[in-house]
């Protein structure tokens, strides 16, 4: 009895296993790993990507919000930087999504046009960005799937990062402090 037992939790506990590492797909329900549809060629000479042509080379103050469709806090916390956006026509606002999903992040941009996301455009650099932002190696293969976070970027280089939503009196501060 107590050997079936045992066969009997070792089979759930493969089979949980496998479920979770690689995911499975039950009707329109996903459980486990997702996989990134988003990110399929990790490119790390971030000198190509449009993110640096377009921000780091910049001797503007850039704000990048870190975000995902999954995230309520970054949802609500999106018109505060359209709105700083327009008071701040000298700062560069730009999201960098880390949803996995493909169709969603489509879904949501569209019905959100004028959020100013680099997320498909820079979709081969998305770790190496990622890296650059954390100050890591921009091969590392670590990071932690954290948002909302929100960094502060002059010249090339991270001046500032906030962990957590951003209270728009902070945002303004670190603003008129880092331009």
């Amino acid at each position: 009895m107590r050997r079936k037992l045992l066969i009997i939790f070792g089979i759930i506990f493969i089979v949980l296993f496998v479920i979770y590492n690689v995911g499975v797909d039950i009707g329109s329900v996903h459980l486990g790993k997702q996989a990134d549809n988003i990110e399929k060629n990790n490119k790390y000479d971030i000198q190509s990507s449009l993110f640096y042509k377009d921000y780091l080379k910049s001797d503007k103050l850039v704000v990048v919000n870190l975000w995902a469709t999954w995230c309520q806090p970054c949802i609500q916390e999106m018109p505060m930087f359209l709105k700083l956006r327009k008071e701040y026509p000298d700062v560069a606002f730009v999201t960098l999504s880390i949803d996995k999903d493909s169709d969603k992040l489509k879904n949501y941009l569209e019905k959100n046009k004028e959020m100013p996301d680099i997320t498909f455009e820079n979709s081969d650099y998305r770790k190496a960005i990622r890296n650059f932002l954390e100050k890591r190696d921009l091969k590392s293969l670590y990071y932690i799937d954290i948002v909302p976070v929100t960094y502060f970027i002059k010249n090339g280089k991270v001046l500032k990062k906030i962990e957590g939503s951003s209270e728009r009196e902070e945002l303004i501060t670190n603003i008129n402090t880092l331009k």
